[in-house]
C-alpha cells in the first residue's frame, strides 16, 4: 500500500482501510484510524504506521474520538467476513460471486488485502481451497473427473488438475482410483514386492508396487487409503481375477493376461501402452522399436517417459522394453525387479 493510497483514505475517511494502517499527527502527537472524524491534518504533519503498537512506540497517543486503541473496533473484520461468507456461499459459481462482492463497496484490491491480513490468505486462495475440498469429496463419491472439474466451478479443465495436483500432490484421477468407494482395491504379494491393484466394475485402473505408492501419497493420505483397503464397496470380481492370474504368471503358467485394461495417460501414452501389449512373451523391444511401432521413431525419451509412467505393471508389460545396446535400463518397480520378470518369462517361454 502506498503513502498516497493511505493519505486518501485519510482524506476520505474511509473505514474499509481500518485495521490496515494508522495514522499520526506530528503536531499533536496523536494517531488514529482511517476512519476518524476528526478535522484532517496537513500532509506534511502525517506519518503512517501498520500498528498501534508501532505508533505508540513512536511516542503517539492514541485519539479519544476513533479509540484506535480499542481492538473490538474493527470495521475490517466485519467487511472480511462478509467476504468469506459470501465466498463460502458461491465458491463455486464465479460469475455470481463477482456480482455479490461488489455489494462490498470496496475495490478487489483492497478486499484482497484486508482479507489477507485478517485470514492470513487472499479471497482467490480461499475459494480454491474450497473448490478442491468440494472436488476430493466428489471424487470419493465416485463423480468423473469431468464432473468433478465442473461442479467444483472450474470451467478450465487445465487449471482444475493444476490446482487439484497442487493442493494433494495427485491428479484428480488417481486421487479418484485411491479413495472413491466405487474402485475395488487389493493387495497381492508377488514375489517383487507388494502390488496394489485398483479396479472399476469394468476394467483393471492400476498395478503398482506398494512401496512406490506410499512414497506417490505420503504418509497422510496413506492412513485413509488402508481405510478404504477395508472399506470396499466396489465390486471385488476384476481385481480377484486379477490376483488369480498374477499368481499363474508367477508360476510361470500364464503368458497373456485376459483382463480388460483401463490405463490413464495422455493419447501417446495409451498407444505406447498399446504396443507394449503386442510384445510376445519372454521377447523384448528396444525403446527406438517401440517408438517405431508406436507411429514415431524419433520418440524414444517420450517413449520412455510412458513406459516410467506406465500405471498397470507386469499386464502392461514394460519391463519388455531395454536400452539399444540390450541393457536393462531404469524400471518403475527397481532393475532387480526387472531382471527377475525377464529371467521368468525367459525359462517359461516354451
Amino acid at each position: 500500500m502506498t503513502p498516497e493510497e493511505m493519505w486518501k483514505a485519510v482524506v476520505n475517511c474511509d473505514a474499509s482501510y481500518d485495521g490496515l494502517f494508522f495514522y499520526g499527527v506530528k503536531s499533536t502527537r496523536i494517531y488514529c484510524r482511517p476512519s476518524c472524524k476528526s478535522k484532517t491534518p496537513k500532509r506534511e504533519n502525517v506519518v503512517f504506521f501498520e500498528t498501534k503498537e508501532e505508533a505508540e512506540k513512536a511516542g503517539f497517543r492514541p485519539c479519544k474520538r476513533c479509540r484506535p486503541d480499542l481492538l473490538a473496533y474493527h470495521p475490517a473484520a466485519d467487511l472480511s467476513e462478509r467476504a468469506k461468507k459470501m465466498i463460502e456461499r458461491d465458491y463455486a459459481d464465479h460469475r455470481k460471486l463477482l456480482s455479490d462482492m461488489k455489494d462490498i463497496g470496496v475495490s478487489r484490491k483492497h478486499l484482497s488485502e484486508l482479507f489477507t491480513k485478517e485470514y492470513g490468505f487472499t479471497p482467490s486462495d480461499y475459494r480454491m481451497q474450497l473448490r478442491i475440498k468440494a472436488a476430493k469429496k466428489l471424487l470419493r463419491e465416485g463423480k468423473s473427473v469431468t464432473d468433478t472439474s465442473l461442479l467444483s466451478g472450474y470451467a478450465n479443465p487445465s487449471e482444475f488438475q493444476d490446482h487439484f495436483r497442487r493442493e494433494t500432490g495427485l491428479p484428480p484421477a488417481r486421487y479418484r482410483q485411491i479413495f472413491a468407494r466405487d474402485i475395488s482395491r487389493s493387495v497381492f504379494d508377488s514375489p517383487i514386492g507388494k502390488l496394489r491393484i485398483y479396479a472399476s466394475s469394468s476394467a483393471i485402473l492400476r498395478v503398482d508396487q506398494e512401496e512406490k505408492e506410499r512414497k506417490e501419497i505420503g504418509e497422510g493420505p496413506d492412513d485413509l487409503l488402508e481405510d478404504h483397503l477395508s472399506e470396499n464397496d466396489g465390486s471385488e470380481e476384476l481385481v480377484n481375477a486379477c490376483r488369480s492370474e498374477l499368481e499363474e504368471y508367477f508360476i510361470g503358467k500364464r503368458k497373456t493376461f485376459d483382463l480388460p485394461l483401463l490405463p490413464e495417460g495422455t493419447e501417446f501414452q495409451k498407444r505406447v501402452y498399446a504396443e507394449l501389449r503386442k510384445i510376445p512373451y519372454g521377447e523384448t523391444r528396444t525403446y527406438g522399436e517401440l517408438a517405431a511401432s508406436a507411429g514415431n521413431a524419433k520418440a524414444s525419451r517420450a517413449v520412455g517417459m510412458a513406459n516410467h509412467n506406465n500405471p498397470i505393471l507386469i499386464l502392461i508389460p514394460c519391463h519388455r522394453v531395454i536400452g539399444a545396446d540390450g541393457s536393462l535400463t531404469g524400471y518403475a518397480a527397481g532393475l532387480e525387479a526387472k531382471k527377475f520378470l525377464l529371467n521368468l518369462e525367459k525359462e517359461h517361454a516354451f
